[in-house]
């Protein structure tokens, strides 16, 4: 028998579609491929030449010749001296042709593999959001984008991609120091705070500064003092780290940590929102503000100050920072750009104490090494420039337009049905419904019309004691907004009983 009667897969049978988007050879590449991994074509089988193949498939030659040279560099052909070319002896998808039956994988045993903070992640992941391509009214945590100097941004970043040999060798794990500087020198105008650059460490979102404070300040079952409701990712962090998280409830002022006993432990961190508290929307007062420090230094607690959204403020200037009241020095400062500027450049920083500065570079270069440089340059240029400034004003005024506007459709339009307050600062309402049984209908109602929101309940350790309808206004027009409230409206007045 002839070695053209023993080959399983036919070279004729390989069909190339010169209407598909994908080039001739890639289509070619992807059926040798295919007959390979699915054993239509053993190990030693020798393949025909490429002058052959490409009379049999009407091809040009150097299509095949870069089908072969691809399939050679991946390890599914190999080229044997005087012998032509071949399947290889020992294929990627070599493993793939043991004989032995394999068993499926299973949710359980894919677990299993897991260490315990895996598994409670896999259990997390669960409630994961999935990101839509467009943002519809009203969903939580977005500024608005499209309002963003973007030629401005993009201006800087063609001047800034001139690298210089140094900057294509290194950056400093704690920052860009250029950029450290404007950010000192801003939060000393903006929020009070005294400090110096070498107190700033650059990191990649708040997300990452709350993973290096818990590394370097909390030992597992350390007692942590948290907002109830209060920022689910960070809690979860958190526990992640094994420390005893311990809820806090919050009244309109803010977090009341004045009657929470310590039987259990003195609180080794307090973590905080006092800008515009997640979720619940309140900003913290003064008199709130020094309470809380005086309770940490009596405890010698660590608090951090999470001041995701404290710039935008509506009523008056931002209210002093945490961090500048602070006396004792343990009181570290959390911001991000994700909020101020967009969510894509992922930058945020620490404001840590002077001590403490090298040991957290130190930390944030074991993690990964240090944040684009790029995008701290061309982020510096921005500050420097006075736009910044210029864009957090603007979208001070822009967001405190679009809060009332959202309001005042609200309370026209399901006024009978909701409660809900005008908070001073941030970039979401809380809407309650009057009753239990009405917020229920209301977010039934939400989900019929395509309103998206998020639960309070989402982001309480105790979900049956709390209520809520997150609605987040800064990303969207009021045409957005008054059309999706109308909707909404309309969906529940078909619900009334």
């Amino acid at each position: 028998m002839s070695p053209r009667s023993k080959e399983r897969f036919e070279f004729d049978t390989i069909r190339l579609d010169d209407s598909l988007s994908e080039s001739q050879y890639s289509q070619l590449e992807g059926q040798i491929r295919s007959a390979i991994s699915g054993r239509l074509l053993s190990a030693g089988t020798r393949v025909p030449s490429s002058r052959k193949l490409a009379q049999i498939l009407g091809i040009s030659r150097n299509t095949v010749l870069t089908a072969y040279e691809q399939l050679i560099s991946e390890g599914y052909l190999e080229t044997v001296r005087g012998s032509g070319t071949r399947v290889a002896g020992l294929p990627p998808e070599a493993f793939e042709f043991d004989e032995h039956p394999q068993l499926p994988l299973t949710g359980t045993a894919t677990a299993e593999c897991l260490s315990a903070a895996g598994r409670r992640l896999t259990e997390l992941a669960k409630s994961f959001p999935s990101a839509a391509d467009r943002a519809t009214p009203f969903r939580p945590h977005l500024p608005a984008v499209d309002e963003f100097p973007v030629a401005v941004w993009n201006r800087f970043a063609n001047e800034r991609a001139r690298w210089s040999s140094q900057q294509l060798n290194h950056c400093d794990p704690q920052g860009f120091p250029p950029l450290r500087e404007a950010i000192a020198e801003y939060m000393a105008i903006s929020r009070g705070v005294a400090c110096a650059a070498e107190q700033v460490v650059v990191t990649s979102g708040a997300q990452q500064g709350l993973s290096l404070v818990m590394q370097l300040l909390i030992e597992p079952n350390d007692t942590v003092w948290v907002e109830e409701p209060g920022n689910a990712p960070a809690n979860q962090l958190l526990e992640l780290a094994r420390a005893r998280v311990v809820p806090v409830p919050l009244d309109a002022e803010g977090i009341d940590v004045s009657g929470m006993p310590t039987r259990g432990g003195k609180p080794k961190l307090i973590y905080v929102t006092p800008g515009g508290q997640w979720p619940m929307a309140m900003t913290m007062s003064l008199n709130r503000r020094l309470e809380l420090l005086t309770v940490a230094q009596r405890h010698e607690s660590w608090v951090i100050e999470d001041d995701y959204n404290g710039e935008f403020r509506y009523t008056g200037r931002p209210h002093p920072a945490l961090c500048s009241l602070d006396q004792s020095g343990r009181t570290i400062y959390m911001g991000t750009f994700s909020k101020m500027l967009f969510p894509a450049i992922r930058l945020g920083f620490l404001i840590v104490p002077p001590k403490l500065s090298q040991t957290f570079a130190y930390a944030r270069w074991l993690h990964d090494r240090f944040s684009p440089p790029l995008t701290q340059m061309v982020l510096h240029r921005f500050i420097e420039s006075g736009n910044f400034l210029k864009h957090i004003r603007r979208m001070r005024s822009l967001y405190n337009d679009r809060q009332k506007f959202l309001y005042h459709s609200l309370l026209e339009h399901l006024k009978t049905h909701i409660e809900v307050d005008l908070p001073e600062s941030g970039l979401h309402l809380v809407v309650r419904g009057v009753t239990a049984r009405a917020e229920d209908r209301l977010i039934a109602a939400a989900k019929r019309a395509g309103v998206e929101y998020h639960s309070v309940k989402m982001y309480s350790r105790e979900p049956k004691a709390v209520r809520g309808i997150i609605l987040g206004f800064a990303a969207f027009d009021k045409q957005a907004t008054e059309k999706a409230i109308r909707d909404w409206s309309v969906e529940l007045a078909r619900s009334s009983p």
